[in-house]
This record gives C-alpha cells, sequence and structure tokens, in this order.
C-alpha cells in the first residue's frame, strides 16, 4: 500500500494543513495496529493450528484442549484488522457509482461528507451495542482456559471506533484536499 499524496496541503493554511497532519496521524496509528494485528493474529492462529492438528494426530489424548479454543478468540482480532485496512484502501463496500450521476466536485463532496456522517453514526451505534453484549457475554466462560465469551464483542467495538475514525479522516481530506483524497491508502500491484 502506498499513502495517497497530500501535495495540495501546501496551499492550505496553517489550520489546514495541522488538520491534515492530524487526520494523516490517525490513519497512520490505525495502519500500524491494524497491520499489527492482522500479522501477529494470523501467525498465532496458524502456529495454533498447525499444532493442534499435528498434536491430535501425535498425541495419544488427542492433542491440547487449549488449542481448541484458542482460534475462537483469535479470529475476531484477524477480521477487525483486515476490515480496517480495507476501509482506509477503499476496498469495502461504497456506494461511489453514485459520484458519477451527482455532478460538480462540490456536490461531490456533499455526498460523500453525507454517506461518511451516515457510517459514523451507525457504527458509533453498533459500538453501543457491541459494548452492552460485551458485558453480557463476559459472564460465560471458555470451558478449558476461562476465558470470557466478550472477545469476539470487544473487536467488533473497537472496529467500530477505528471505522469511525477513518472516515472522520476521510472527510477532513475531502473538505480540505478534494474527493480524490479519501482514501489514505491505494493498493498497488507490482
Amino acid at each position: 500500500m502506498e499513502p495517497n499524496g497530500t501535495g495540495g496541503a501546501k496551499g492550505l493554511s496553517r489550520t489546514g494543513q495541522a488538520a491534515i497532519a492530524a487526520a494523516g496521524a490517525v490513519e497512520k496509528a490505525i495502519t500500524i495496529a491494524g497491520r499489527l494485528l492482522v500479522l501477529a493474529s494470523g501467525i498465532a492462529l496458524t502456529v495454533i493450528m498447525t499444532t493442534n492438528v499435528l498434536t491430535r494426530y501425535l498425541m495419544p489424548s488427542g492433542g491440547f484442549a487449549a488449542l481448541q479454543e484458542l482460534p475462537e478468540r483469535l479470529f475476531p482480532w484477524f477480521i477487525a484488522g483486515g476490515i480496517v485496512l480495507a476501509a482506509q484502501a477503499g476496498g469495502h463496500m461504497a456506494v461511489d457509482w453514485l459520484l458519477e450521476f451527482v455532478g460538480t466536485e462540490k456536490r461531490r463532496r456533499w455526498v460523500l461528507h453525507l454517506g461518511n456522517a451516515i457510517v459514523v453514526i451507525a457504527y458509533a451505534v453498533l459500538f453501543q451495542q457491541a459494548m452492552l453484549v460485551a458485558e453480557i457475554a463476559s459472564i460465560e466462560k471458555s470451558p478449558v482456559l476461562g476465558l470470557a465469551g466478550s472477545h469476539g464483542y470487544w473487536a467488533i467495538a473497537g472496529t467500530c471506533v477505528a471505522l469511525c475514525l477513518v472516515h472522520i479522516a476521510s472527510s477532513v481530506r475531502v473538505t480540505l484536499l478534494g474527493t480524490g483524497s479519501r482514501f489514505s491508502f491505494t493498493y498497488q500491484e507490482q
């Protein structure tokens, strides 16, 4: 992934440049966290599941019971990191075809701001609901490790927060730099 250029930020006021820099810093932190989450959980899932399969066939007891529970706890975090990275690059579901019919750049900006506002509100509500369900699910404990059943809901809540921040940063970029800068990254084939 390569960052989209912010060369247009040079013609902005100091406040505009500071807003672009703040949006960039937030998104950089989200990108780093998303990549680390995908990498760490992906490696852990691979090692745990491979070990589980090997021990299942090599040990008379059929393996370690704990190795069967851990992937259930890690997989939601793996998916969460991927969702956030996809959203930053425009790789998520979007209604881009609508922009073709809107016309002027000014109208496109308003459509994108309206869409981002709807997304932020929706994810804020989903965050709140995920936290409520996580509290309820925390009562459940896994049979072997005794871990709370709320891990998946925490992953949903964290994803919602990150997606809200990504869409707010996108609105800052669209306001100050135009609709061509709405995604913080683009994927390049090599």
